[in-house]
């Protein structure tokens, strides 16, 4: 025997120890000798609780003051038992005993069986009727939670409480407080009166270090019934609230309905929607503050987003008697240094806040030169009127003033507070109304059914995407004439400079609608019922993160064009490989399809189909003469489709904050605390989804019972098969 074993082997022979079973609320103590093998152990604690069933029974152990239970299957783990005494310098071990599902398949190796091979199991004879296996829930832990007097929580008596409240679920018994308060907390079982249970803890508070601990713990049930149900009174919002705060961090709009199924699923617990509800409000509590607090920070945020981002703007307009918000406009540096790189090109629109102020956010953003979302400023705002359109044009006017700013382009879905503050602000700006708005609200104004409800926003169509005024104008008389009076009062007040094509006066690049915004819309969604601060922090993180991730991956493109824009490349060359081209000059050239021909100059980049133009991206004629002039395609690219420019636009990151949950910023004795701003709350249930215009394509449910398309499921479907 080496030396290290004989020191192990004479400290357990001098020292006496103690062993305390636990089984079904009922306790009892024993020595513990050293000579005991794991066998022995098992028969004293059948001897203990004669109710045991030989065989069906498994055991975990706990050595205070560690609090994690371990597996008791062997001799291994008994010699490990007395080793992990001798190390914690404690004399005292809590075993655990539970019982096995009689379900069970086989016998598990922590069971004890002295002849197992003699015992016949029902369940392997019964087929596609046998039991299912047990299910292994994520409560199990928590019946170690309360196990000794001297236990000490870290968390104070908010941790207490919780573990109590968790232990009390999976033992399956409720308490109630004899004296509940930051520095005491004394329990008792709820049937103390009625049957005399003589279940008790008490716990306190240790002021040296701020743990709470329990002094007194009579952890034996003497009434009946103490039985893990499925729904247990003491299953409220606050222990809800502790077992979501994860996944409401990872989804703060995940459904009330969803996280009871979970709970169900993974915890085999029953509770009220209402409980799930109050404790999923609890849980974003917890995680994002209280939403009028975070009105006092924003000016903190301010302060710091501009000290560690320069060059960054954000402009805060509130009340000066009250203090009370009542807007904001926020833009980055990097934002307004990456726009050089991308077209200029802005498309604007405003996006409900769902939170409990409510508001909107108003953004303009631009497209990068692989046809991404690029955000470049937004303004939150109380109601989208004339006075906050111009608050944020006026604004993002003075950040274009300190860039060496191109000529901009605006596209919006013509607001009537938009159309009063753009001319104001923006008088030399070119400002292209959103086809697919525009197409909406003149089919909107044919009955339903009709033939002219589809065909006049098809001549519609046709008029805005002419790319010459004889096209224009052979349309536009093919659509008056068939649309008649209502066609005529609703191109009265809508200048053709601003939807068509053929006469638009600025760059377009193409775009005819105004998607792009919606993008940005659905981009902050997970954001909008969020607190003011935590909206703004997360666009910020969401950018931040973008601006990294694709700055990383242009690094790996080996094209000289995006991988967006070279795909479009690529489809125009194959559409006129099999065309004919004839040379008229140094760089005029004949192309010759098969319905019509077209001339293509390459010195001025000009095709007479207009597509080159107005796209600032050769068309399929261009191509087609480029091969045969013996160009290359990429050198009559423009050069924001290629990815330098690219690179440029993600070349400038977003530098991260010291701590966004840093508490209200002491200001000095003249703080300015920010307010809320007065809402009144709408009645009835809040609205998580905007309302759809009819023009809107919705996506058709087709019921998987009966196969029919009536707006059914196959959950709600009553039709009789």
């Amino acid at each position: 025997m080496d030396s290290d074993l004989f020191y192990f082997c004479a400290v357990v022979m001098d020292t006496s120890y103690v062993v305390k079973f636990i089984y079904s609320g009922e306790a009892a103590t024993v020595p513990l000798l050293h000579n005991w093998s794991f066998l022995d152990l098992c028969n004293s604690i059948r001897s203990r609780f004669p109710d045991l069933i030989q065989g069906k029974f498994m055991l975990r152990y706990i050595i205070p003051p560690d609090s994690t239970s371990c597996f008791l299957e062997s001799e291994v783990d008994m010699r490990m038992i007395f080793r992990n005494l001798v190390r914690y310098n404690s004399d005292f071990v809590e075993v655990f005993v539970t019982d096995l599902p009689s379900s069970s398949e086989s016998v598990v190796s922590n069971t004890v069986c002295e002849d197992s091979s003699t015992m016949l199991e029902e369940n392997d004879y019964l087929g596609c009727y046998r039991a299912e296996a047990p299910k292994s829930y994520m409560t199990k832990g928590w019946e170690s939670y309360i196990h000794s007097e001297g236990q000490k929580f870290e968390g104070g008596v908010v941790e207490f409480r919780d573990k109590l409240r968790k232990y009390a679920i999976e033992i399956g018994f409720s308490y109630e407080f004899v004296r509940n308060d930051k520095v005491r907390v004394i329990a008792q079982c709820s049937k103390k009166h009625s049957q005399g249970c003589n279940w008790l803890v008490k716990a306190h508070l240790c002021r040296a270090n701020g743990f709470f601990m329990i002094k007194m713990l009579v952890n034996v049930h003497t009434c009946h019934g103490v039985i893990r149900l499925q729904k247990s009174k003491m299953m409220g919002s606050k222990v809800v609230k502790s077992i979501v705060l994860d996944k409401i961090r990872a989804n703060p709009n995940k459904k009330a309905i969803d996280i009871a199924d979970e709970i169900k699923s993974d915890y085999g617990l029953d509770v009220a929607y209402r409980t799930v509800w109050y404790g999923t409000e609890l849980a974003k509590t917890a995680l994002h503050g209280d939403e009028a607090e975070s009105y006092a920070q924003l000016l903190w945020f301010s302060e710091s987003v501009m000290k560690s981002n320069p060059d960054s703007r954000i402009a805060i307009e509130f009340h000066r008697e009250t203090h009370r918000f009542q807007r904001m406009f926020v833009t980055y540096g990097a934002w307004m240094k990456g726009f050089q790189s991308c077209r200029p090109i802005l498309f604007i629109d405003a996006t409900f806040i769902t939170n409990k102020y409510k508001g909107q956010i108003i953004a303009a953003s631009a497209k990068d030169a692989n046809q991404g979302l690029y955000p470049v400023a937004y303004a939150i705002v109380d109601s989208e009127n004339e006075s906050n359109w111009r608050f944020f044009l006026e604004v993002l006017a003075e950040e274009f003033a300190k860039h060496p700013m191109r000529r901009v382009t605006f596209i919006s879905d013509r607001h009537v507070g938009l159309l009063s503050a753009f001319p104001r602000v923006f008088p030399n700006n070119p400002h292209g109304f959103c086809f697919r708005h525009l197409m909406a609200n003149l089919s909107d104004k044919f009955p339903a059914g009709s033939y002219l409800k589809d065909r006049i926003p098809y001549l519609f169509m046709c008029c805005a995407y002419s790319r010459t005024p004889e096209m224009y104008q052979f349309n536009m008389e093919i659509l008056r004439s068939e649309g008649g009076d209502i066609v005529a009062q609703f191109l009265e007040d809508l200048p053709k400079e601003n939807w068509c094509m053929a006469y638009f006066n600025g760059e377009r690049f193409g775009e005819m609608t105004n998607n792009l915004a919606e993008s940005f819309n659905n981009w902050v969604l997970p954001l909008k019922s969020l607190p003011i601060l935590d909206i703004n922090d997360g666009i910020r993180v969401k950018s931040m993160a973008s601006i990294a991730a694709r700055k990383q991956d242009a690094q790996e493109w080996l094209s000289e064009l995006c991988p967006a824009i070279e795909k479009k490349l690529k489809e125009n060359l194959e559409v006129g490989r099999h065309w004919r081209v004839s040379r008229s000059d140094t760089y005029v050239y004949e192309v010759h399809c098969q319905k019509y021909n077209s001339m293509v100059n390459l010195e001025t980049r000009f095709c007479s189909c207009g597509e080159w133009q107005l796209y600032s991206f050769p068309c399929s004629h261009a191509l087609v003469v480029i091969q045969q002039h013996g160009s290359s395609p990429y050198l009559y690219v423009n050069e924001l489709y290629k990815v330098e420019k690219y690179r440029e636009t993600y070349s400038f990151p977003i530098n991260p904050l010291p701590s966004i949950s840093k508490p209200v910023h002491d200001f000095g004795r003249d703080a300015v605390i920010l307010q809320p701003p007065l809402t009144r709350r709408p009645p009835g249930r809040p609205r998580k989804k905007r309302f759809r215009k009819r023009s809107e394509k919705t996506r058709v449910i087709k019921c998987g019972r009966c196969g029919k398309c009536e707006g059914h499921n196959r959950k709600s479907c009553t039709a009789p098969i």
